[in-house]
């Protein structure tokens, strides 16, 4: 057995995306692998059936989101062997893989039609209609040269992990598979569209979108729209304000449409419910509203795989099944449409992030993480819960790896509501012996730490740091009180939270040595890390990553900085009183720092940018209180840590251990 290492990154395979077919029990599944020489992600489809060994069904290297026709004569996936991501086909009684879309942009994501016979897609498409994949490029060097300029007239102009917009936007298209069949542009405007659900008649289309004179000042709440693929009615709005709606489904009997959606007015500091309305519009009602938790999938992990969460109804269409997240851990529900109640499917103390249901509905395939491991796919029966594995890519690996298991416990702030916390032992600490240890926080705060496998927190382990995490209030996965308690007010509540539950595990592990505590975090994460240090010198050493620094900064220059002045009741830092925003933003207490500071931020984050990190960093090397280290990654997003260039990551958490060497050990 050994340690774990950062490399082992490039050793890991992560599983998701699941599917079955709808004849038999063959489940396909996307697995992902980091390649150690191209610097990028490899993905392809695996195959499996309950008693075998899992298959590979494509090549790769970059094939995405199966999908089985109706008919199951054929799955589908993206694909990017053409450059661009397009649909391919290939049919499930073996046969060569052929390409059937062919969009100069690529095709975002994709659903069958009900017969079998092509697709409703969505592709980005400008005002000019649809390229083709093939279309040459404009000689003229005044337009060959000027493709990089960004003529910028839009509040909504740019998205993290996706970048700048220009005139193309996400919109519906329909393409048959018949011989000669071109693509069919069903949406047009400045709008954008995402999820597709389409009726049994093969008419009717469900997205989520924003019309209006608002489409780009609100154009982070979204409605559900009905679509008539034969152009024949209008787009008709399905939801209206406050709710942002988005996961459409329509109910297989009557005229009932289903959704998800959360209240826009609590700023996503709510649970993501379950609404019912007609596909003829009409006010939406929820659905199992006594169920204080969100259904969605809201935990974090460094080593995400892609996770799906259909609305899927039963064979009788009384419940309808959907993924929720409760208190640390997220699980596959059903819901009673007719009695609004709901029953845990699976109970098991892990992340269940991506299922599909067999044809029966007897069946469900299930994507699992646990802290030990990143990712399983695991066949469960609905009725007894009687569950077996199908694939565990990883089991070989980790028979050879020493991991640290956290143990879950509960703390409490003065006059607070309990909380879960996690702590992990370093892997080799010896009996008696006392330990560093590292206290994390996680991004948000609207998410949540739960069952899941960090990378992150392995390597610490392995390198003698204890690790302490928590959800504090503000969390998801604990009810909308809990979540909405820090609404209007970060560095408070939430702070009281996470050093409650520092000290707790403290009195509880003898082991943790009280005066070798760092602190580090990303996102919120890293604000909160600023803020701790801003406001005690506690902690011997600090890492903050991506973080909110100075929050009237951030109002005018995040991807959807504008939208957050209503935390600040509407009130703008340059025109109106900005003592909200002085008393929110650590920069305001960066003259009382005095633990080293480890500054990591990346250069295409457009979320918290990276002027963020150059002004905290100016400022700590002008007041020179403490030790201070400024760590940039070129061509990275907010979610690096995530999803960024693997030796990128790889590089990140080799600076963790060195900067905690230094000052910690």
């Amino acid at each position: 057995m050994r340690k774990i290492t950062p490399d082992d990154l490039f050793d890991f395979h992560l599983v998701g995306s699941v599917a079955i077919h709808p004849r038999r029990y063959q489940v396909v599944y996307q697995e992902s692998q980091a390649n150690r020489e191209t610097n990028q992600t490899d993905s392809w489809i695996m195959s499996v059936e309950p008693g075998h060994s899992p298959q590979r069904y494509t090549a790769g290297p970059h094939d995405t989101s199966p999908r089985f026709s109706p008919d199951g004569q054929y799955l589908a996936f993206l694909s990017k062997r053409s450059e661009h991501s397009q649909i391919w086909i290939m049919p499930t009684n073996g046969g060569e893989a052929h390409q059937v879309t062919h969009i100069k942009t690529g095709v975002e994501e994709f659903e069958w039609l009900p017969r079998s016979d092509g697709f409703v897609y969505i592709a980005p498409i400008g005002p000019q209609g649809i390229e083709p994949e093939d279309q040459e490029e404009s000689d003229d060097p005044f337009i060959k040269f000027n493709k990089d300029v960004k003529v910028i007239t839009e509040i909504h102009h740019k998205m993290d992990g996706v970048g700048y917009y220009d005139e193309k936007r996400p919109h519906l298209v329909r393409q048959l598979l018949a011989s000669g069949s071109e693509p069919e542009q069903i949406t047009r405007g400045p709008m954008r569209h995402a999820g597709i659900h389409i009726s049994v008649d093969g008419r009717w289309v469900l997205t989520a979108s924003r019309y209006g004179a608002d489409y780009d000042l609100n154009a982070t709440k979204t409605h559900i729209y009905l679509i008539d693929l034969l152009g024949t009615h209008p787009p008709q709005a399905l939801t209206e304000d406050p709710l942002d709606a988005e996961c459409a489904v329509f109910a297989p009997q009557g005229d009932s449409v289903y959704f998800l959606a959360a209240n826009a007015n609590d700023l996503g500091y709510d649970n993501t419910g379950l609404y019912r309305t007609s596909r003829t519009g009409g006010q939406a009602t929820p659905v199992a509203a006594s169920w204080d938790r969100p259904f969605t999938d809201v935990s974090l992990s460094d080593m995400p795989a892609p996770g799906t969460n259909p609305l899927t109804f039963d064979e009788i269409s009384t419940k309808l099944y959907v993924l929720t997240s409760r208190n640390g851990t997220t699980q596959l529900a059903s819901v009673n449409v007719v009695s609004n109640e709901v029953t845990l499917v699976t109970t098991e103390d892990q992340v269940y992030y991506s299922y599909a249901l067999s044809h029966d509905r007897q069946y469900a395939a299930l994507a699992t993480s646990t802290p030990i491991n990143p990712g399983q796919i695991v066949w469960r029966h609905l009725s007894d819960g009687h569950q077996s594995v199908l694939a565990d890519p990883n089991r070989e690996l980790l028979d050879t790896l020493t991991l640290a298991q956290p143990q879950r416990f509960e703390a409490q702030a003065q006059n607070g509501p309990l909380l879960d916390g996690w702590v992990m032992r370093p892997t080799d600490l010896a009996p008696g012996a006392k330990a560093p240890t590292a206290l994390e926080i996680h991004g948000g705060p609207m998410m949540m730490y739960a069952q899941n496998f960090f990378l992150e927190f392995q390597w610490l382990a392995a390198n003698g740091y204890g690790v302490v995490y928590c959800n504090p209030r503000g969390s998801k996965g604990y009810g909308r009180d809990f979540c909405l308690a820090v609404q209007r007010e970060w560095g408070n509540l939430d702070y009281q939270d996470i050093m409650a539950a520092l000290q707790t595990a403290i009195q509880q592990n003898d082991w943790i040595d009280t005066e070798r505590l760092g602190v580090l975090g990303g996102s919120y994460g890293g604000y909160m890390t600023n803020w701790i240090v801003g406001h005690t010198d506690r902690f011997k050493a600090a890492i903050t990553m991506r973080s909110v620094v100075d929050w009237a900064a951030m109002i005018g220059t995040g991807d959807i900085g504008w939208d957050w002045i209503r935390r600040a009741d509407g009130v703008w830092p340059w025109t109106d009183d900005p003592a909200w925003y002085r008393q929110q933003s650590p920069i305001t207490y960066v003259g009382n720092i005095t633990t080293p500071l480890l500054i990591e931020h990346q250069e295409g984050d457009l979320r918290c940018p990276i002027e963020q990190g150059e002004i905290l960093f100016t400022a700590m090397k002008y007041f020179n209180r403490a030790p201070v280290k400024f760590i940039r990654y070129p061509g990275e997003f907010h979610g690096m840590s995530r999803n960024g260039k693997p030796w990128h990551r790889v590089y990140r958490l080799k600076t963790f251990t060195d900067w905690f060497k230094q000052y910690l050990q």
